[in-house]
């Protein structure tokens, strides 16, 4: 609607005209005859008309006379077609000269040739046809711009989509290799496990009974000391299920809450790696809401794993900062950092795949993430989330 309105605008302007000639009569009577329906602007000669076209390049039609001092008519409007083509060019000559009027056709790409002594309505059907034509000239231009224009940004977008498609392809089969190492670290902790915890409890138990069945049966205190190591071993059997149902499924999140299920994620990190672990802000329960609960609780998982593997800290900081628009989400450490490049450098389908599902998981949540590091230098992750601070209900903000 703007351009429409703007091009309304445009044409409601009137055509600027040059008209070039060195006899003041003609001028004069140029002038009277079409100054009011044109935007009529004079010269006395070629050099004077390109001064006035290097300040004026919005001129729709030059009309030049042939034979003037210095510069000819064909030779100027050859000079305004190099600068200007779309500027419409007609010439006026007095001289019945088929040659000259070739050559200034030819030299000067002329819409119109008109011959001395011009007639007004001859002169007037000429300039309403090529004023109309460098409109219309004008409005395809226009065109043809905006068209390039969205053809560029068909062109990026189309780029965008191949190169998200890519991403998705590779995060699919990424997460299908993931889904297959974790399935196999399941199985291979239940078997380690709880596999060989039940079969020395078996075994265990196969002992009590064969020295029961003997002749010398134990003694009361000796059963119950057997008994009281069953219970112990089933005790720990039922905590190993217990961490692995947990790590599978954060059901604590549902019985007690997010941060519970954060200090617990945290006292797990600190006891695997010997990592000092540090929180600060606001609790996050109370900062996202329950339908970010787990997506929270998946991206501290990820973050804290990454650190614990592979980064050699320390210490690593868990801060929540409450903003007036967003929340942030901080997690950094003092560990040894990592070149970003030297990790682009790796092709995509070899890297692991933790920074990729913490993306993904952000943008699920409307957030993004920054990733700040260098060698030596530890390494931040910033999340940050849409504003998501609790309503008076005790519910999340809604937020448009």
């Amino acid at each position: 609607m703007e351009n429409d309105n703007q091009q309304a605008v445009f044409f409601a302007e009137k055509d600027k005209i040059l008209f070039v000639d060195d006899d003041p009569v003609n001028t004069e009577h140029f002038v009277l005859s079409f100054e009011e329906e044109y935007d009529i602007i004079t010269a006395t000669s070629g050099e004077e008309a390109l001064e006035i076209f290097h300040r004026q390049p919005e001129i729709s039609v030059v009309i030049s006379d042939q034979r003037m001092d210095g510069m000819t008519g064909v030779e100027l409007l050859s000079t305004i077609y190099a600068r200007h083509p779309d500027t419409v060019r007609i010439i006026i000559t007095g001289y019945v000269d088929v040659s000259d009027i070739i050559d200034a056709i030819n030299r000067g790409h002329i819409y119109q040739y008109v011959l001395k002594p011009w007639d007004i309505v001859q002169l007037r059907l000429i300039l309403e046809q090529a004023t109309q034509t460098w409109r219309l000239t004008r409005e395809n231009q226009q065109l043809a711009d905006a068209l390039r224009e969205k053809n560029r940004l068909l062109e990026e977008a189309n780029i965008q989509l191949t190169n998200s498609e890519t991403r998705l392809r590779n995060l699919s089969g990424n997460l299908l290799h993931a889904r297959e190492d974790e399935q196999k670290r399941i199985a291979l902790e239940l078997h380690d496990e709880l596999g060989q915890s039940l079969a020395a409890l078996k075994l265990q138990i196969r002992v009590i009974e064969q020295e029961q069945a003997s002749a010398a049966p134990s003694s009361r205190e000796e059963l119950v000391i057997r008994l009281q190591e069953l219970r112990n071993a089933i005790a720990e059997i039922i905590e190993n299920v217990r961490r692995l149902s947990k790590n599978l499924s954060p059901v604590i999140i549902d019985d007690l809450g997010l941060d519970s299920a954060i200090e617990y994620l945290v006292d797990q990190f600190t006891d695997l790696y010997n990592i000092q672990c540090l929180r600060k802000g606001p609790a996050a329960g109370v900062i996202f809401p329950p339908r970010f609960h787990l997506h929270i609780y998946r991206l501290l998982q990820e973050a804290l794993n990454n650190c614990g593997k592979h980064s050699g800290a320390t210490m690593v900081e868990l801060v929540i900062q409450p903003e007036d628009d967003c929340a942030i989400l901080i997690i950094k450490d003092n560990g040894r950092g990592f070149s970003k490049k030297e990790v682009l450098a790796i092709p995509v389908k070899e890297r692991g795949i933790g920074l990729t599902v913490m993306t993904e998981r952000a943008k699920m949540m409307s957030g993004t993430i920054a990733v700040h590091t260098a060698p030596g230098q530890g390494t931040e992750i910033i999340f940050t989330l849409p504003n998501t601070h609790a309503g008076t209900d005790g519910k999340p903000g809604q937020h448009g």
